[in-house]
């Protein structure tokens, strides 16, 4: 819950159908700040109150900043298989990869005046790959406040309320690990100790 002293943030979500997801959106709600999931399918995704959810494409820049105008923060799970769609003109499949979406990101929040990214992945994993080094690279050199988060991906869908009742079953809540991450996340958001580093949340 929010104190007298904690103001009310604006956060975007990129990757909300996980169960990662979920947990973030429980968290940024139980604190009282506005959360927005960025989908490209806005019927994906049940309405609840408090959450608001507005069209985008996290590989389209000029889609990313009409997505996250207006937001103290973004915050992107890339943790989601990212399928490449067809074009309707050319039928050609953009490109999908970690690469695009990080140069979307930068350029996109970049052009609607957002300044705070946190980049979620299963590091680990997947930074060896010739993209998501590349990547890397580009956002080391880009003056954006921006986090890394290393945390795993279950692969599963919990619900926001699932993961809600969960959480006043205290030692006996089964996804206690998982909300730990998301409120250690959160408080990132809040009170930033980690600009322009890697922070690591492993099970």
């Amino acid at each position: 819950m929010l104190n007298a002293e904690t103001p009310r943030l604006k956060f975007a979500l990129y990757g909300a159908q996980s169960d990662l997801g979920s947990a973030l959106l429980v968290e940024l709600l139980s604190r009282q700040h506005e959360a927005v999931v960025v989908l490209d399918e806005l019927n994906s995704l049940a309405a609840r109150p408090g959450l608001r959810a507005k069209p985008g494409d996290p590989f389209d820049p000029l889609s990313v900043s009409e997505g996250v105008a207006g937001m103290d923060a973004v915050i992107c799970l890339f943790h989601l298989p990212w399928l490449p769609s067809t074009d309707a003109v050319s039928g050609e499949s953009p490109q999908r990869d970690f690469y695009q979406a990080v140069l979307a990101l930068l350029r996109g929040l970049e052009r609607a005046g957002v300044n705070r990214l946190l980049l979620i992945a299963d590091f680990p994993t997947i930074e060896q790959q010739p993209e998501v080094a590349a990547a890397l690279q580009r956002l080391a050199a880009h003056p954006l406040r921006w986090t890394l988060v290393d945390a795993p991906s279950s692969g599963g869908l919990l619900s926001i309320e699932a993961l809600a009742g969960a959480a006043s079953k205290g030692e006996a809540n089964p996804h206690r690990q998982l909300q730990r991450i998301a409120a250690g996340i959160v408080d990132e958001l809040e009170s930033p100790q980690h600009i322009h580093q890697r922070i690591h949340f492993r099970g």
